[in-house]
């Protein structure tokens, strides 16, 4: 009885804390790309940048 106990508590535990890591894999995956996604428009907009500024440079008149 008391085997059966302990079996039935360790199955308990170990189903909570499988519970867990799926939470946290799913938070990670979220930052992951919200970090992924952050980059690519930050470098997007800086290459925006260095082509408005490559394509008119200071000092020359049309």
């Amino acid at each position: 009885m008391k085997v059966e106990q302990d079996l039935e508590e360790i199955k308990e535990r170990l189903a909570h804390i499988e519970t867990k890591l799926e939470q946290k894999s799913t938070s990670s995956k979220i930052l992951k790309y919200m970090v992924i996604i952050f980059l690519s428009i930050f470098f997007l907009l800086l290459v925006i940048g260095v082509v408005q500024f490559v394509s008119n440079p200071i000092g020359i008149k049309n």
